[in-house]
C-alpha cells in the first residue's frame, strides 16, 4: 500500500517592502480638499480673532491716550517696548523653529514642550530680574519702576505659552479663542480701573492678568490631551536646539530691533509727550503688520513642509501669496497717506494732532516689513535661514544709528521715514536670498496693477477727504476693487491658489505624500 507523502511546503515569496513609501497613499483630491478648508478654516479663524482684537485695543489706545494724555501715554509706551524685546527674546527665539518641528514630527509634542518649557523659563527668569535691577538703578521715579516691573510679569506669561504646540498641528481655532479671552480681559480692567493718570500702574497689571487667563485655556487644552508637561533642562537637548534655532532666533531678534526701535530711541532721546505723539499712530501701523504676520503663521506650517518640492514649486506657492499680500496691502498704504490727517484727527484727541505726518510715513513700513518677513520665513522654511541672516542682521545694527541720525536731524518724521528706508533694504535682500535658491518670486509683475489701480482710487479720496472720512473710505476701496478687476489685477483665482497651496506643491494634509517620488 502506498504511503501518502505531504508535498513539500513552498515557502511564501516574501513581498517586496519600500519603508520610504506609503502602501496605500491617500487620495490627492482628498488631500488638496482638506488641504484648502484647513488653511482656510485657520485663517477665518485668526482673522476673526485679530479683527477684534485690534479694533478693541485700538479702542483701548485710544481711550488710554485721553485719559493718560500724552505723557502718561508715553509712559506706558516706554515701558511696554522695552520689555516687548525681551518678551520676543523668550518667544519668537524657540516658539517658530518649534513650531517647525512640531509640523513636520507631530510624534515629538510632548518631549519638545518639555525641554522648551523649562529652557523659556530659565531665559524668562534671568531676563526678569535683570530688568528689575536696572529699573531699579536707571529709573528715578517709583511709578515708573512699579510700571516696568509689572510689565516685565509678561516674560513669565509668555515663558508658560504652548500656542506654539497648536500652531504647530494647524488648530488655530483655539489659539483665535485665547487671544480673545486675553484681548477682552485687558480691556475690560483698563475700562473699569483706570480713570486718570494716577491709575496708570493698572495697564501692565490688566494686561498681564488677561495674558494669563487666556495662557491658562491653552494650558487646559494641552493637559486634556497629552497630560500636564514637566519640564525638563537637558544640556544635550538644549545643546542641539540651540545650535538648530540660532539662525532663526537671531532673525526673530533682528526683526524685534528694526520693528521697534524707534520707539525705544525716541523714548531716550525726547520727552515721555514725544513718546506719546510717535506711539499712538505706531500702534495703528502695527494693526496693519499683524495681519500680515497671521497670514504667515497660517501658512507657516505648510510652508515648513515645502521644503521637499522642487524650487519651481517653491516659487510659484510664493508667488501667489506675494500677489496677494500686494494687493491689499499698497492700496491701503497709499489711502492711509492720503487721508492721515483726516484719520488722525478722526480718532485721536486734539494734542495728537500734529501726528498725520508720522502716520503718513510710517505707514509704509507695513508692505515692505511684511514681504520681508515673508520671505525670511519662506528661508526658515527651506532650512536656510543662514542665507539672509547676515543682511538681516546688518539691518539690525544700522537701523539704530539710522533712526538716531534722521530722528536728530528732522525730529520724529526723521525715525520714522528711517524704518522705511530699512524695509525697503530688507526687502530687496531677502528677495536677492530667495533668488539664490530659486525661488523668488516675480513681485514686479504684482506691483504695477495695483499702484495702477491706486492711483485711480486717489482723487477719489481726495475729494471726500474733508467732507465725510468714512464714505472717503468705502468710495475709495470700492474705486480700488473695480479698477483691478478691469485691468486684470486680483482675481478669485489667486485667492483659491493661497488656499490650496496643494496645486503647487505645498502638500497639507501628509508629509508622507509629498516625500513619496513621481
Amino acid at each position: 500500500m502506498a504511503t501518502m507523502t505531504r508535498p513539500p511546503r513552498v515557502p511564501a515569496i516574501p513581498r517586496r517592502v519600500y519603508p520610504d513609501r506609503p502602501i496605500a497613499a491617500p487620495p490627492k483630491a482628498a488631500s488638496k480638499a482638506t488641504g484648502t478648508r484647513k488653511i482656510a478654516t485657520n485663517f477665518l479663524a485668526l482673522s476673526v480673532a485679530e479683527i477684534l482684537c485690534r479694533g478693541i485695543s485700538v479702542v483701548v489706545t485710544l481711550g488710554l491716550a485721553k485719559t493718560l494724555g500724552r505723557g502718561g501715554y508715553g509712559r506706558i509706551e516706554f515701558a511696554f517696548n522695552v520689555v516687548f524685546w525681551l518678551v520676543l527674546l523668550v518667544r519668537d527665539g524657540f516658539e517658530v523653529i518649534s513650531s517647525r518641528e512640531i509640523a513636520r514630527h507631530p510624534r515629538l509634542v510632548r518631549p519638545l514642550v518639555n525641554h522648551i518649557l523649562a529652557v523659556k523659563l530659565l531665559l524668562a527668569t534671568i531676563l526678569l530680574i535683570g530688568l528689575v535691577a536696572i529699573g531699579c538703578a536707571t529709573l528715578t521715579g517709583p511709578r515708573e519702576r512699579i510700571v516696568l516691573g509689572c510689565y516685565g510679569l509678561m516674560l513669565l506669561t509668555t515663558a508658560l505659552g504652548l500656542d506654539f504646540v497648536f500652531r504647530g498641528k494647524e488648530r488655530m481655532g483655539l489659539v483665535a479663542i485665547s487671544l480673545c479671552i486675553r484681548t477682552a480681559l485687558y480691556a475690560a480692567g483698563v475700562w473699569l480701573l483706570v480713570s486718570n493718570e494716577s491709575h496708570i500702574i493698572w495697564v501692565p497689571v490688566c494686561l498681564v492678568t488677561g495674558e494669563a487667563f487666556g495662557i491658562g485655556l491653552v494650558w487646559a487644552a494641552y493637559a486634556r490631551e497629552y497630560g500636564m508637561p514637566r519640564p525638563v533642562l537637558g544640556a544635550r537637548f538644549l545643546k542641539v536646539f540651540l545650535r538648530r534655532g540660532r539662525p532663526v532666533a537671531l532673525i526673530q531678534i533682528s526683526q524685534t530691533v528694526i520693528g521697534s526701535v524707534d520707539v525705544m530711541l525716541v523714548g531716550l532721546m525726547s520727552t515721555y509727550a514725544s513718546v506719546g505723539l510717535y506711539s499712538a499712530p505706531y500702534r495703528m501701523i502695527n494693526a496693519v503688520l499683524t495681519f500680515g504676520l497671521i497670514f504667515q503663521q497660517v501658512v507657516f506650517p505648510s510652508m515648513a513642509r515645502s521644503w521637499r518640492e522642487t524650487p519651481e514649486a517653491g516659487r510659484q506657492a510664493l508667488d501667489a501669496l506675494v500677489r496677494v499680500l500686494v494687493s491689499v496691502l499698497i492700496p491701503l498704504a497709499v489711502g492711509t497717506t492720503l487721508l492721515a490727517d483726516s484719520l488722525v484727527g478722526w480718532i485721536l484727541p486734539e494734542d495728537f494732532a500734529t501726528a498725520g505726518l508720522l502716520l503718513a510715513l510710517g505707514i509704509w513700513r507695513a508692505p515692505l516689513l511684511t514681504l520681508a518677513y515673508l520671505y525670511q520665513m519662506a528661508l526658515i522654511s527651506l532650512n536656510r535661514e543662514i542665507a539672509g541672516l547676515r543682511l538681516l542682521f546688518a539691518g539690525a545694527i544700522g537701523s539704530g544709528p539710522l533712526v538716531a541720525i534722521l530722528g536728530a536731524t528732522f525730529g520724529l518724521e526723521g525715525a520714522s521715514a528711517a524704518v522705511v528706508i530699512v524695509g525697503l533694504v530688507l526687502m530687496l535682500a531677502g528677495y536677492i536670498c530667495l533668488a539664490g535658491e530659486g525661488r523668488s518670486p516675480a513681485w514686479h509683475h504684482h506691483v504695477a496693477r495695483p499702484l495702477l489701480a491706486s492711483l485711480a482710487m486717489a482723487p477719489v479720496c481726495l475729494l471726500l477727504r474733508n467732507r465725510n472720512l468714512p464714505l472717503a473710505v468705502l468710495s475709495g476701496a470700492a474705486t480700488y476693487a473695480l479698477t483691478l478687476l478691469v485691468i486684470g489685477g486680483l482675481s478669485i483665482r489667486d485667492i483659491r491658489a493661497v488656499l490650496h497651496p496643494g496645486q503647487f506643491g505645498l502638500v497639507i494634509a501628509g508629509s508622507d505624500e509629498a516625500a513619496e517620488p513621481a
